[in-house]
């Protein structure tokens, strides 16, 4: 084989390589089917590309092989009771409804189509590869689109996979593919010229790539990464991006299943909230938020609705798509809430949950709530999320209506409750004691009013449950609630909190469970809340009517919740502190992307500001290494395959060599002596040198001269700078125009 032994073990690493990069994202499950289908895709191409047929129908031919062969490792991926003609069906009417979503404007929930595009791409990407490597000889057109798929895999992927590593591989295997691929392609011409070379020539190649690529990957990785750029730059970058942003919210859009592998931190508050068990969180900052720094905040993620006795789910809801400027519209309604508008600043890489105050209305970013929808009409938000991933250090700015509902005015509110509430926020599960309702009945007998009941129940909680991060497990069968009052009485917050909740519905009163994050600290300094890992709590909300759902405290590590006793006319609005009442429709999303992340250690996720300086050692470290690249490049143009080879042969190769880069290669009908003419014409500086290494070669070869002449060195030392200064520097003048090329010497008759 011309391309040499080396060659498609080179490939097949590359095709590995790139592929197992996909594999380790685990981004969806079946992805052990991606390196399969790129080596068969590989040894496809290396056979049709090697075959006599045309190109448009050796095309065709892997189109067929590629549709027949990925059908079929994906296919297996079905259910197994299913026929073959059952799952042809079936894949063919997966694809057209993901089309129908595609062009519809539509979110794919299909995790098997992304599989099949994976497969169908890197078939192609392998093929290809093989095409431009055996029958159009373009090596760079192999390796680049390969290339491209652990980049991109490596910029969508979060988490903890090496990626780079991948990457790394995939770059100095490319690297000694390009060198071999290009030796190859010199071997042919130097064979159809009647060149001698070293048959060794292709190992002494793959060894010489490969000290190089080591070079350039161990001088790309030392060299210093600026922290600063130009504004031009900036701008440029900007443009640059913004379609590379589209294409993301297109991506997730169409492929909406994709996960991230393991993730750098995992979501905390999810469909589920399992009760019991320890809390081991730590003081690592996950949140900086910027709001008015007036009254209690609660930074609520996500409200669970349904309890079963050992865990609480979410309510039940629609999907909803957000974009800037559509809210929820059920608080508006409520008395006594004001408006409110918080810049986040996420520190933790990964997250898709979005946090707010109390009641989340609007949000400034592309996202997805789980929503009370009536008549297409989203009326209040259970759990918000980003559509992409947040970075640590991005920010996104959410709009709330916080209640300032005093204690007088929640008394009169009454119990008048909606039918949605009713259904919804009164659930108990069956199993649940009959001893937890006769407790809660006995706390609140005293109480004429919901709120009064409420505050019973909170007080009781903060005076008879033990706060402990490391509480006694529940026993298998044991409803939680009834554990933690009767036998235990020892919890955290989300156990305080169900407590209450379940208690409160015990006695008619409806109540929900809302998780998120506490206060945290407030910096004066920088007029922002700094809230940590360990601040994550859960609380309960309870629904009156006229005023919405309103927070309370029961866990007595956190200060108890005081409203103003203050009598205010029902169903009025109390005057909200002065500077902060906020207009839900204005736009204040605050740009806060480029404030710098506090210094506190980086802590598990965080980030850090690269230096502003760098040791004074680094530009004299990459001057020394561009010269060394430049001398090994140097060296090995002149030298590479030829060390073997007698001074003569050695002379005449590297003469071979030069006239064909500056245009004049060795043709066919051309004898030595009269090529040598063309090459003194073409460099007239070099033409005594030139034609003495020539003759050398030729006494050499055809006559009784020696081919280790030291002769042919000396006439080399002295062509060589001529040659080169013509080549890198004189050639590019004329063609620039600012050279007169030197006159073709007329031909005498």
């Amino acid at each position: 084989m011309a391309e040499g032994w080396s060659t498609p073990f080179l490939l097949i690493g590359m095709v590995l390589t790139s592929a197992l990069a996909l594999v380790a994202t685990e981004w969806t499950s079946e992805l052990e089917l991606i390196p399969v289908v790129g080596v068969a895709g590989l040894l496809a191409g290396v056979v049709i590309s090697v075959s006599a047929f045309r190109t448009l129908f050796s095309h065709f031919l892997s189109a067929v092989y590629g549709v027949f062969w990925v059908g079929f490792l994906v296919g297996r991926g079905l259910p197994e009771d299913l026929s073959w003609r059952e799952r042809i069906f079936e894949l063919g009417t997966r694809v057209v409804g993901w089309t129908r979503q595609a062009l519809g404007g539509g979110t794919s929930q299909d995790s098997l189509i992304f599989l099949l595009f994976l497969s169908v791409l890197f078939w192609f990407l392998s093929y290809y590869a093989a095409w431009n490597t055996y029958r159009r000889r373009r090596a760079w057109l192999a390796a680049f689109p390969l290339g491209t798929v652990p980049v991109v895999a490596a910029h969508f992927y979060i988490g903890e996979a090496p990626l780079l590593r991948y990457l790394i591989l995939y770059l100095l295997l490319a690297l000694i593919y390009v060198g071999r691929a290009e030796v190859s392609a010199r071997e042919d011409d130097w064979r159809r010229e009647h060149v001698a070379y070293d048959p060794k020539l292709g190992t002494d190649v793959v060894r010489s790539s490969f000290v190089l690529a080591l070079m350039v990957l161990v001088l790309a990785w030392a060299l210093p990464i600026t922290s600063s750029a130009s504004t031009s730059v900036s701008e440029i970058w900007e443009r640059v991006n913004s379609p590379w942003e589209t294409l993301e919210e297109e991506w997730q859009r169409l492929f909406s299943t994709i996960h991230s592998g393991e993730r750098e931190v995992d979501e905390p508050f999810g469909s589920s909230l399992l009760l019991g068990g320890p809390s081991g969180l730590d003081d690592t900052p996950v949140l900086d938020i910027e709001a008015p720094p007036v009254g209690r905040y609660y930074w609520r993620a996500a409200v669970y609705a349904t309890y079963n006795g050992t865990q609480w789910d979410l309510p039940g809801g629609d999907l909803v798509p957000l974009s800037t400027g559509r809210e929820a519209t059920a608080s508006a309604n409520d008395a006594a809430r004001r408006n409110v508008t918080q810049t986040v600043i996420n520190y933790l890489a990964g997250r898709h949950l979005l946090v707010g105050a109390s009641e989340p209305a609007a949000v400034d970013r592309e996202a997805e709530a789980l929503a009370r929808v009536e008549d297409g009409t989203p009326l209040a938000f259970y759990r918000v999320s980003s559509t992409l991933p947040l970075g640590a250090g991005e920010s996104y700015t959410v709009t709330s209506r916080v209640s300032l509902a005093d204690a007088p005015s929640l008394r009169q509110a009454g119990s008048d409750y909606p039918d949605w509430v009713r259904e919804a926020y009164l659930q108990l599960p069956n199993t649940l004691p009959q001893r937890v309702r006769v407790l809660a009945e006995r706390i609140t007998s005293g109480a004429d009013t919901p709120y009064e009941k409420t505050r019973l129940l909170e007080r009781y909680l903060r005076d008879n449950i033990t706060y402990d991060l490391s509480p006694p497990a529940v026993p298998r069968g044991r409803d939680y609630v009834d554990f933690l009052l009767f036998d235990s009485q020892r919890g955290y917050c989300n156990g305080y909190a169900t407590a209450m909740v379940v208690m409160a519905r015990s006695v008619g009163i409806p109540a929900r469970l809302a998780t998120g994050y506490a206060q945290g600290t407030f910096d004066d300094e920088r007029a922002m809340f700094r809230v940590r890992e360990n601040n994550a709590h859960s609380w309960p909300e309870v629904y009156f009517p006229g005023y919405g759902w309103i927070e309370f405290e029961p866990t007595v590590s956190e200060d108890p919740l005081i409203r103003p006793e203050a009598a205010t006319s029902a169903g009025s609005d109390p005057a909200a502190p002065s500077g902060t009442e906020e207009d839900l429709t204005r736009d204040l999303r605050g740009d806060l992307r480029n404030l710098p992340i506090p210094d506190e250690g980086p802590g598990p996720g965080l980030v850090q500001d690269a230096p502003a300086e760098r040791p004074s050692i680094w530009p004299w470290a990459a001057a020394l290494a561009v010269v060394l690249l430049v001398a090994a490049v140097r060296w090995a143009t002149e030298n590479l395959g030829f060390r073997r080879l007698a001074a003569a042969d050695r002379a005449y190769a590297r003469l071979l060599r030069f006239g064909t880069w500056l245009g004049r290669p060795l043709q066919t009908p051309d004898t030595p002596l009269e090529w040598a003419r063309d090459i003194s014409d073409v460099v007239p500086d070099a033409e005594e040198p030139v034609t003495q290494i020539v003759a050398l070669y030729l006494r050499a070869r055809f006559g009784q001269g020696d081919a280790r002449d030291p002769a042919a060195t000396i006439s080399w030392d002295q062509a060589r700078p001529k040659l080169w200064r013509h080549l890198l520097w004189r050639q590019w003048l004329i063609r620039l125009g600012l050279v007169r090329a030197d006159p073709e010497p007329e031909s005498t008759s």
